[in-house]
């Protein structure tokens, strides 16, 4: 699938869809990292 067959308005929905869940991914990985380490940043706090 490439941008030019998709609509536009179907790009920035698929766009934002992924960015949404690439940031639950990132906040997956922070909470996880929390639980193991018992730190927000490790090697920071």
């Amino acid at each position: 699938m490439t941008i030019s067959t998709l609509g536009s308005q179907n790009y920035w929905h698929v766009v934002e869809q992924t960015n949404g869940r690439l940031a639950m991914i990132g906040f997956f990985a922070l909470i996880h990292n929390y639980v193991i380490t018992g730190l927000i940043i490790p090697g920071i706090y």
